[in-house]
């Protein structure tokens, strides 16, 4: 019995090891991860022309890329833009591949990495009325993991703006709803399908879902003719849930 006992105690001892090494070695690259895309951060800090002033950003006379996002693109081509929310951890670049796989587990380098990086589904194109963007809910509330924080709504008092810049322009957009969603389930909402609203009937079915779902009444609503962003992630409340914060861009 006491064998027994003492192999039981040696068992738990092993599992402990094992679970505390696999935790240290997730945050430990959540860490590390940020930590580069600090660098990121800070790059295209110090490429912002320095007479930039009240919101204006000279542009590149040769492409008309925004200057800021310039070196990062010949690092990358597959960068599209970059998202920020402000006073939140969400502050990345966004790339975007063929598949949305890609990405799930690889930094800006294209480098293995748990934590990935925010990338637009592939079926988005440049002129897309609605850009919808994915990212993994860390548990170092890193990538998306702040947009959980969505379901409180004094959070969204104080963050009802997202910054959102292509390549190209920059963008800032206005909180209309905020839902989860359990995939997989019967009349699941397929938010994740409506990467094209050019069609007025589409655009309306999909932003009048948004408005029913929403956990709370927003101060915004988009009508016909305004462009979206959708941000998707994981939610832990239940397995298969997504979080999902929609806004349209202020014109």
């Amino acid at each position: 019995m006491k064998r027994k006992i003492t192999v039981i105690q040696a068992l738990l001892v092993l599992i402990f090891i094992l679970c505390a090494g696999y935790a240290g070695k997730y945050f430990y690259d959540a860490n590390k991860a940020q930590s580069e895309y600090d660098t990121l951060r800070q790059t295209v800090e110090n490429s912002a022309p320095a007479d930039a002033s009240d919101g204006y950003i000279e542009k590149r006379a040769d492409n008309g890329m925004l200057e800021k996002y310039y070196l990062l693109y010949t690092q990358n081509s597959d960068m599209v833009g970059w998202l920020n929310i402000p006073d939140t951890a969400i502050d990345y670049p966004v790339v975007q591949y063929t598949d949305n796989d890609f990405y799930l587990h690889r930094n800006f380098e294209k480098k293995n990495s748990y934590s990935g990086i925010p990338f637009l589904d592939y079926e988005c194109a440049a002129d897309s009325t609605n850009k919808i963007i994915y990212a993994h809910n860390m548990k170092n509330g890193s990538m998306f993991a702040a947009l959980n924080e969505y379901a409180d709504k004094e959070f969204y008092n104080s963050h009802k703006r997202i910054n959102f810049d292509t390549l190209y322009d920059e963008g800032e957009y206005e909180v209309i709803s905020v839902f989860s969603v359990k995939v997989g389930v019967k009349d699941e909402f397929k938010y994740y399908e409506y990467t094209d609203l050019s069609d007025e009937e589409r655009f309306c079915e999909y932003t009048d879902k948004l408005k029913s779902l929403s956990l709370y009444d927003t101060d915004a609503d988009a009508q016909w003719g305004d462009s979206l962003i959708t941000l998707s992630t994981c939610a832990y409340h239940t397995s298969d849930e997504r979080f999902v914060v929609a806004a349209k861009k202020i014109k």
